[in-house]
This record gives structure tokens, C-alpha cells and sequence, in this order.
């Protein structure tokens, strides 16, 4: 590059040819700029087309005023004191493995239907203050459902083409738009900026000289030079 060039101090990447890695959210960069999944496309990890789909919800101010809700996914979901439960409720008379609601879509007639099951748990499982067995029971929209002594649940059902419900083709998601990172690690939200980079190192950073607008390149990058003018010297 010729020395009479002038170039606006963090505009050098502008005047050489891109990296054919350059736009790859794999770069080996600290200052490049990504735009993850343009024009209103999702990631597979927001979309998580494996996910199925909620079908349903569990509600309760048993715990509190303010209130709690689980969501009820397609299949068999778990109820119980263990973590590794779909509904976990922190109480001590719900067993480990207290009990497991299931939500299947039936073909003919077309509908969604819920049966529940007590687990063989210790202080048992109520619907609308009916005790059951082992055996399998179903359960409707709006229904009551104890789980031990002290929990009581009201069970929401959601038949999504019954009601009229339908995914929207054209719908954008707003986490897509303007997103900007590196391909640093992030703790945190891993479309934020880094802090730092090469263009702004030093720039929230205490005892700091800088005394001209010109960064002599014959300096290391963790020294600017001061030298007069607007001009960077190559």
C-alpha cells in the first residue's frame, strides 16, 4: 500500500481483499462481523425441529399467590419431586416419581386426548377430588389434578387445529434481526459484542494517552502512536 493513502483509523480491513472465511460464524477472527441466519431465518437450535410440540399446561397457586405453570408436550410427560422430571414440583409429599400424563393425537376421529397414571406413589394422585388406583385415567380440560397431599394442579388441554390455531408461513422472529458477534466464546448471549477488540482497545481503559488521531504501523498493537496528522503511516 502506498504511504500517501489516507485511511480512516479502523477502516483498514475495508482496503484488503476478505478471507474466503470471512461472514463464517467458525472465522478465526476477533473483529469480523457475522450476521447469523439473514432475511428472518431461525438457528436448529431455536427452531428445534426434534422438540415436540406443547400441547398443554399445568397450572397452581398451591406454592404461591403469584402463581407457576409447566408446559404439557406430545407424548408422556413426567410429574414428581425429582429434577429430572418434565413437571417437577418441590413438595414433600409428591414421590420421586409421583405419577406420568400422557397427551397422544388420535387419527380417527382427529383429536388430541390425556390420560394420567399414578406411579405408585406414596401419598397418591386425585382427579377433582377422586382418588385413583394404578390404573390409567383420562383427564379433560379444566380438570383438578392432586398430586400428593398438597399440590393441586388445574390441567389445560390445547387442541391447536380444533381451535383454529395455525402456524403463520410469513412469521419473523425478532431474535434474527441486526445480530452481530465474534467467534470468541461468550458466557452470556452469544450474539453479543465482544468488549474489546483491536479497533477499541484501550479506549475504556484507565490511563490512557493518546494524543493524535494517527496509528503509526510500525508500532506494536498495544502501543499507538502519537504522530501528527490524519494519516496512517504504513
Amino acid at each position: 500500500m502506498s504511504s500517501n493513502k489516507t485511511i480512516i483509523p479502523g477502516m483498514e480491513d475495508a482496503y484488503k481483499e476478505q478471507p474466503s472465511s470471512f461472514g463464517s460464524p467458525n472465522a478465526n477472527a476477533q473483529d469480523e462481523t457475522y450476521v447469523p441466519n439473514p432475511f428472518g431465518t431461525m438457528p436448529n437450535s431455536v427452531n428445534m425441529p426434534n422438540q415436540k410440540p406443547v400441547v398443554g399446561f399445568l397450572y397452581s397457586i398451591s406454592k404461591s399467590n403469584s402463581g407457576e405453570f409447566w408446559p404439557l408436550r406430545m407424548g408422556s410427560n413426567s410429574i414428581g419431586r425429582s429434577a429430572d422430571c418434565d413437571v417437577c414440583l418441590g413438595e414433600a409429599t409428591v414421590s420421586e416419581q409421583h405419577a406420568v400424563l400422557v397427551v397422544r393425537q388420535m387419527k380417527n376421529p382427529e383429536k388430541i386426548i390425556a390420560s394420567i397414571c399414578d406411579a405408585r406413589s406414596t401419598c397418591g394422585t386425585m382427579i377433582n377430588g377422586e382418588s385413583l388406583g394404578f390404573e390409567q385415567r383420562e383427564c379433560f380440560d379444566g380438570d383438578i389434578i392432586t398430586i400428593g397431599e398438597h399440590y393441586d394442579l388445574y390441567f389445560i388441554l390445547i387442541d391447536a387445529k380444533q381451535i383454529g390455531l395455525n402456524v403463520c408461513r410469513g412469521f419473523i422472529p425478532t431474535q434474527a434481526a441486526a445480530t452481530v458477534f465474534s467467534s470468541q466464546p461468550h458466557q452470556g448471549n452469544p450474539y453479543a459484542a465482544p468488549s474489546t477488540n483491536r479497533f477499541t482497545q484501550g479506549y475504556e481503559q484507565e490511563n490512557v494517552n493518546v494524543q493524535g488521531g494517527t496509528v503509526g504501523h510500525d508500532e506494536t498493537e498495544s502501543k499507538l502512536a502519537t504522530k501528527p496528522g490524519g494519516t496512517i503511516f504504513m
